[in-house]
């Protein structure tokens, strides 16, 4: 953290970075530190290579980013990234990145320290960080500095129901209340309102769920073509895991997503005792114990088998 606050006092201009597909982790914490900065008399943008989700929109946060292709590199002396485990996770904004002095962010164990100023810590979402990161520089919160806030943490805990939630979580909530944001607008648009095709989705994630190990493995498969036909976008996938994560009896829940031809994007779960973080790093990725992630080439049906004896070696 001393790093971090050194770093910041010693640069004038920053360009903040998420990685690729942005949640509102991501998001959030990215307009939190740059609002934070700005409120320090400095200059941030957060810079994106493409327009936030739908239900991560909010008029106060728009004039906070632009994209990667409408920035020039030479408006900023520094560069920090926020909630991404790894440089390539950073996409075409990687070459930004390693360009500048440069500042990794983040709160996944799995970070590998790509950045000359490295914080990582564990915690609920990269916005718990953020927000201490901001008290000591002794930023006033505001109301946008708090939604954003609001939206990282809340995302990433599930709202406040997932079991990375602590006393630490709850009482930065605590906190950001008390600027006044529209907390029920904001949850309602975040967590409720969906589009007809996301809810046709859902149904086709529900309807492709098959379990394995005496149930206690649940595995769905989403392809190109499902997308097509339901209607739904990517950031419409974002929350289907939970779906096969619920259901009783499941102790591992694992996403497959058709990104390209012979590419698969993985998502896993785990309800109480797995390390879903080592089945990802088994295979090329990385995450939370709870959470985690990787993306697989080859053959469907090989991925499928791969997928089921990681989780045979780590069921009880």
């Amino acid at each position: 953290m001393k790093e971090v606050l050194s770093f910041i006092s010693e640069h004038k201009s920053f360009a903040i970075l998420t990685h690729l597909h942005p949640d509102g982790d991501a998001l959030g914490s990215a307009y939190a530190l740059c609002k934070g900065i700005d409120n320090l008399g400095k200059k941030a943008e957060v810079i994106l290579l493409s327009e936030p989700p739908k239900k991560l929109i909010f008029k106060e946060f728009t004039p906070l980013y632009r994209l990667l292709d409408e920035v020039d590199a030479q408006a900023y002396d520094a560069v920090i990234s926020v909630d991404c485990a790894t440089l390539p996770r950073l996409s075409d904004a990687q070459a930004l990145f390693v360009s500048k002095p440069n500042c990794n962010i983040d709160h996944h164990i799995s970070n590998t320290n790509y950045g000359e100023v490295n914080y990582v810590e564990e915690a609920a979402a990269t916005g718990e960080l953020i927000f201490e990161l901001l008290t000591k520089l002794h930023v006033a919160i505001d109301q946008t500095t708090a939604m954003a806030i609001y939206m990282a943490i809340s995302t990433d805990s599930g709202n406040f129901t997932y079991s990375n939630t602590t006393e630490k979580t709850l009482a930065t909530f605590s906190q950001i209340m008390e600027c006044g944001f529209p907390l029920v607008k904001m949850a309602d648009q975040i967590f409720n309102r969906r589009s007809l095709g996301a809810t046709k989705l859902i149904a086709r994630f529900i309807e492709k769920i098959r379990f394995h190990r005496d149930g206690q493995l649940a595995v769905s498969v989403i392809m190109l073509t499902d997308l097509e036909e339901t209607g739904a976008l990517v950031e419409d996938c974002e929350i289907l895991i939970n779906y096969a994560r619920e259901v009783d009896g499941v102790e591992i829940a694992v996403f497959v997503r058709e990104m390209s031809k012979d590419t698969y994007k993985v998502s896993f779960r785990s309800n109480e005792y797995v390390d879903v973080g080592a089945m990802a790093a088994e295979c090329g990725g990385g995450g939370h114990v709870k959470a985690a992630g990787c993306m697989m080439k080859g053959n469907i049906y090989d991925i499928l088998e791969q997928i089921d004896k990681s989780a045979g070696s780590h069921l009880k």
